[in-house]
């Protein structure tokens, strides 16, 4: 080649790039400075802007901490793991979620796949590098994003943490509980602030009591065989009193028992013994389904547990026994040793409702952990919500119990404050309040009222029953699709003493513009046969009506699935089955009990929402 050839190609490669140049300058160029990445694209292919933060606080302290006695300073030395909660498309992603649920549009039923959810909503690569990078400049390590571009956690030591997001930790207590806070709200440089909504792992203080409602007294009554004499004694809820009260036994007939369908369970904290488990569906008379156990984060132990665990996955095991079964298990701080490596509750349920949106396994999820709203940070609520929006977007049914203290998840009565659980109170959430079933040995429903009763005790021990009410969360406005017969029922606390959490107290005001919780019902009277702990015991609590509604609406599932319908999906599904029912009837309304302070009432109502569900009803309504 010539040298003028050469110096010919030289000029035409310079040409090309300097055009090449001012392209890619002319599609990046934005008002942050060029941030835009080309790898998130809108439905229409075309580049968009990284998400921007929300308006509401980056990692507040909860309400109920300012009670707590302050103590001494953090260890600087102390290794901690933070959770960076990256910001998404939030009113594209709420305004794709609303067209989802609403029949006759476009989107109707169009769920997203992990991928698809990343493409249009989540912070894109260039954003999330750019966090990543000054974390690493920080002193921040083990830094890692997750699949759906949700978070970002990193560790680093609380002298790390104080500096670069200038806050202090301390140790506090309350009600005997140690655990740390920060001492005021951290902030971020403006070059990644904006691209981060929320942290998590601040704060410690939320920590569930694992301990569902059953009288030990019983144990010895039911008696210990394991050979199946005592498995439904003393009139307890078998398994096949329960699939014939809520129809389940009818879509058996339809020989739809959960073949091809995977249920998931989400665990804190509690193992369980699967040599219980194969004693109780040997005891029903079926197979042992398939049951996976997934670590997220770190390992659980292994353990008989304190019978959490073990009644969610019997319940579904019984309810639907050829589905397979992933237990999302995580391991939580010891409530004795706070400072720890072992993750918050908070930032448990983000680690697992993340791990569950980016797998896409698993049609519906059971969730039977809660605690009064006032224990989380409201950031940290907002976190959560978000990620459980992410599941209804995936058309995945989250199922969760709403507490089993009545109308007082703070779980004291003097004063009398009113509380609702959370994250049964998230507006994504399908929260599952609690009956008392009776059922025949006939088979036939007897009767159903609202799981309540009066113990006479200050402090709640997980027996005062159906956990409902109003939100006091300000960022959880009553979404469009609560509405229906009873839902704008009002009621005063005044005349009863009681109030919400304000300074100075107010009385508590139902409606408030907020989300009203629960939204179904199944049975939570302890008067369910489970075997646990080598023995057979009476449980329940709402902690059994979540894996109840799980389990059926998995059936549900299939048959839509069978007649090539898509799923039933997030909660404003439950609320247009409720409000298109004509002569149907998809839930038993619950009309008799209360919850110590809401009582039950024709409609939807604060102590059992609509109702426990008809399954083959559903399903006939929806095929």
């Amino acid at each position: 080649m010539t040298t003028r050839n050469r110096a010919s190609l030289s000029a035409l490669l310079l040409l090309i790039t300097v055009l090449l140049g001012a392209l890619v300058s002319a599609c990046t160029a934005d008002n942050s400075g060029g941030n835009t990445s080309t790898t998130n694209t809108s439905p229409g292919g075309a580049p968009r802007k990284a998400p921007t933060r929300k308006p509401g606080p980056l990692a507040n302290q909860p309400l109920e901490a300012q009670a707590a006695l302050l103590g001494s300073p953090l260890s600087p030395g102390s290794q901690l793991t933070l959770t960076f909660n990256l910001a998404f498309d939030d009113d594209a992603l709420n305004a794709f979620v609303t067209q989802l649920y609403t029949p006759g549009s476009a989107s109707f039923h169009q769920f997203l796949t992990p991928e698809q959810l990343v493409q249009r909503f989540a912070m894109p690569d260039a954003q999330t590098k750019q966090i990543q990078a000054w974390l690493t400049q920080q002193g921040y390590t083990q830094i890692s994003t997750d699949p759906l571009h949700s978070s970002i956690k990193a560790q680093a030591t609380v002298q790390t943490i104080q500096t670069s997001l200038g806050t202090q930790l301390y140790t506090f207590s309350l009600l005997n509980q140690q655990f740390y806070m920060q001492n005021k709200d951290p902030h971020l440089p403006s070059s990644i602030e904006s691209y981060i909504q929320t942290i998590a792992g601040l704060n410690n203080l939320a920590l569930p009591d694992i301990k569902p409602p059953r009288q030990s007294t019983h144990i010895q009554q039911l008696g210990q065989e394991s050979d199946c004499t005592k498995y439904g004694a003393k009139q307890t809820l078998t398994q096949q009193k329960l699939a014939a009260a809520y129809q389940v036994d009818q879509l058996y007939k339809k020989d739809l028992q959960g073949q091809g369908t995977t249920i998931g369970i989400a665990e804190f904290g509690d193992p369980y013994d699967i040599n219980d488990v194969q004693n109780y569906i040997a005891c029903t008379g079926q197979s042992m389904p398939s049951i996976q156990n997934i670590d997220v984060g770190t390992p659980l132990p292994p353990g008989t547990g304190e019978g959490e665990a073990t009644m969610d996955v019997e319940l579904i095991a019984g309810l639907a026994p050829k589905a397979s079964i992933l237990v999302y298990q995580t391991q939580l701080q010891d409530a004795n040793n706070p400072i720890s490596q072992v993750t918050s509750f908070a930032q448990g349920m983000l680690d697992v409702f993340n791990r569950v949106a980016s797998d896409h396994k698993v049609q519906v999820l059971s969730v039977s952990y809660g605690l009064g709203e006032e224990m989380f940070s409201t950031s940290d609520q907002i976190a959560i919500n978000n990620s459980l929006r992410n599941l209804a977007a995936e058309g995945i049914s989250v199922f969760i119990s709403s507490g089993d203290c009545g109308a007082y998840s703070l779980r004291a009565r003097f004063p009398q404050i009113a509380e609702v659980s959370f994250p049964g109170s998230a507006p994504y959430a399908i929260s599952v309040g609690g009956t008392y079933l009776q059922v025949g040995d006939d088979l036939q429903r007897s009767s159903e009222t609202v799981w309540g009763g009066d113990d006479g005790t200050p402090v709640c021990q997980n027996s005062w029953g159906s956990g409902g009410g109003v939100s006091q969360n300000s960022a959880f406005t009553r979404p469009g699709w609560q509405a229906g017969d009873g839902v704008t029922t009002s009621y005063n606390g005044t005349t009863q003493g009681v109030f919400v959490r304000t300074l100075p107290p107010q009385t508590l005001q139902a409606p408030n513009g907020l989300r009203q919780v629960p939204d179904i019902a199944a049975a939570a009277y302890p008067n369910i046969s489970i075997y646990y702990d080598s023995a057979w015991v009476r449980s329940g609590g709402t902690s059994a009506a979540a894996p109840i509604a799980a389990a059926g609406t998995a059936l549900v599932d299939q048959g839509l699935r069978q007649s090539g319908k898509s799923p039933l999906g997030g909660i404003p599904e439950f609320y247009r089955l409720a409000n298109k029912a004509g002569s149907n009837q998809p839930y038993t309304d619950i009309t008799q009990g209360d919850n110590l302070f809401y009582p039950a009432t024709k409609g939807w109502d604060y102590t059992t929402g609509w109702g426990s569900p008809n399954f083959a009803t559903i399903l006939s309504m929806e095929s």
